[in-house]
């Protein structure tokens, strides 16, 4: 997997999606919990831009888990927890194994860590 296939099927996805993250990494820093349903439960599938068309295949569908869980990593409050460069370039880099769930079903607790494993 390079780097160059990940952004090309991701990153329109990725940049709409900057406001929800935005959103996220609040929501997951406030001990409010007045948000009606978590972010935990939320389907990676309803988050996403709908424009550009979705991952057509499973090599697809692995890039962009794992931009997600590389963009949600990024935004950790304390700047010591994020990824460095190096552990990035590492991620996008490696060929994961298969997802063990549909994409479809894939939920951001799980890309968040907080449930079930996805890759």
């Amino acid at each position: 997997m390079s780097q160059r296939s990940i952004f090309h099927c991701t990153g329109d996805q990725i940049l709409l999606a900057t406001w929800f993250l935005t959103l996220l990494s609040s929501a997951s820093s406030s001990s409010s919990s007045s948000l009606p349903v978590t972010a935990d439960h939320w389907l990676l599938n309803d988050v996403m831009d709908k424009r550009p068309s979705p991952p057509v295949d499973e090599v697809g569908e692995l890039n962009v888990v794992v931009a997600v869980k590389i963009a949600l990593a990024c935004l950790c409050v304390n700047p010591k927890s994020r990824p460095t460069m190096q552990q990035i370039d590492r991620a996008l880099s490696m060929q994961g194994p298969p997802l063990s769930k549909p994409f479809s079903m894939i939920t951001l607790g799980e890309l968040l860590g907080h449930g079930g494993k996805t890759s």
